[in-house]
């Protein structure tokens, strides 16, 4: 989907500013189409851009070619970027910046079938998840490697929608029968994983206290140095979705039907059956930082296990490649409009409530 504004308003071939989600899923199209359609780019005083939101590149692939297919395709900010590409490829010197943050990972634990105790004990099994290079497996493969385990050789993984959002029992059956070894999961299904004697190994809450940056808002120190204004404005218009996204439930009829709007016209037919938001309590816990911050402690310990596995050189500094002032400037400037302060508020209990 390429959607492109002038500043009149008119629709044009392309833009100055280039927008594109990094990554092919839905729910990375939300908050952008949000600041859309409920008018947030129009009153931040953001025109004049494309946004192309069917996904840039694969994510197996990013680490290596994401700073390419920007180029390629003249991409000025790219949405949901993996944290660990970006300092992988700024560590080797590459234009390209965090500039805000845009998914903590989801607070989905990860279990494993009676008997296995560890990672360690997963060798020679199957492992499910939803991606190749997606985040859930991003996480289990930064815990195989520190039990010893080679994430390409020594498990089997298990690509399958049904570990897409866990908010379907397809997931337990699969371990219940001996399909797979191990997934992610959490409540409601994660309590009969319980139950079936399954095994925590992993909770991404207990490990990243602060929230796990998972994905971020990227763009080159170029546009940042002379377009602040423009790229704030975005910003305002982000940070404002990412507000009513998890304002709820006001706002869940109009996002479930958005949802709903986005999957029919998606390419991929996994995409066009799934269904992520299925109740307010799943969209006022999604993992949006509401300030739009890249919590320090959390990129330092992503940085920090990225040089023990040999991704990133062990004298390179993470704040290297954090260009995060038009960030905090943009929610500085939404904090202090008295409008949204009920609407903050409200936020702010949410957020409390999951934890970020």
């Amino acid at each position: 989907m390429a959607i492109a504004l002038s500043p009149g308003g008119s629709t044009v071939a392309m833009e100055k500013f280039r927008i594109a989600t990094s990554h092919y899923h839905v729910g990375h199209a939300i908050a952008p189409m949000t600041a859309l359609e409920k008018g947030f780019f129009k009153e931040e005083g953001f025109d004049g851009f494309e946004l192309l939101l069917e996904g840039l590149i694969p994510t197996f692939v990013e680490r290596e070619a994401l700073s390419a297919a920007m180029k390629e395709r003249g991409i000025d900010i790219v949405l949901g970027a993996r944290i660990t590409s970006v300092l992988a490829l700024n560590s080797q010197g590459e234009d390209l910046y965090i500039v805000s943050g845009w998914r903590f990972a989801p607070q989905v634990d990860v279990y494993a079938r009676p008997g296995i105790k560890s990672f360690a004990d997963l060798k020679g099994k199957k492992i499910g998840i939803r991606d190749s290079g997606g985040i859930s497996q991003g996480i289990i493969q930064t815990e195989l490697r520190k039990a010893g385990l080679d994430p390409e050789r020594d498990v089997t993984w298990v690509r399958d929608r049904i570990f897409a959002y866990h908010n379907t029992p397809e997931h337990v059956e699969a371990m219940r029968k001996g399909e797979i070894d191990c997934a992610g999961s959490h409540p409601p299904f994660s309590d009969e994983l319980v139950k079936m004697g399954c095994t925590l190994l992993l909770s991404p809450r207990a490990l990243y206290p602060s929230g796990r940056p998972e994905r971020v808002i990227a763009a080159r120190n170029s546009l940042i140095e002379k377009e602040g204004d423009r790229l704030r404005a975005f910003l305002r218009a982000i940070l404002r979705a990412f507000w009513l996204m998890r304002d709820q439930p006001a706002s869940f009829a109009y996002l479930a039907d958005l949802e709903q709007r986005l999957r029919r016209a998606s390419h991929d037919p996994d995409e066009r059956v799934l269904k992520m938001f299925s109740s307010p309590d799943r969209l006022e816990s999604m993992p949006l930082p509401v300030d739009g911050q890249v919590p320090g402690a959390g990129l330092k310990q992503i940085a920090e296990e990225m040089k023990r596995d040999g991704r990133l050189p062990k004298d390179y500094a993470a704040e290297r490649a954090l260009r995060d002032k038009a960030a905090r400037d943009a929610f500085h400037d939404l904090r202090s409009r008295k409008e949204l302060e009920p609407q903050w508020a409200r936020v702010t209990r949410i957020v409390e409530k999951h934890g970020y």
